[in-house]
């Protein structure tokens, strides 16, 4: 029974090791295949950017104690 269960372990390592080099070498293939197809430079994506404004505060409250004691 040992024997048969470690045989069937070694199987299915051998069975995943294969399945995984198989995704590999097709994940290389299409990405070789997308970046023939579009320069590197297009594939990132970058935000637009915005302009920055200047903020000026005009008609700044003073704080609530300085209101209150009048100063």
């Amino acid at each position: 029974m040992a024997k048969n269960k470690d045989r069937k372990k070694k199987e299915r390592e051998r069975r995943v090791a294969q399945k995984k080099l198989a995704a590999s070498v097709k994940r290389k293939k299409t990405a070789k295949e997308s970046e023939s197809t579009f320069p590197k430079s297009n594939k990132t994506f970058t935000p637009a950017t915005l302009p920055k404004t200047d903020h000026v505060v005009t008609n700044k409250k003073s704080p609530f104690t300085q209101r209150r004691s009048g100063g």
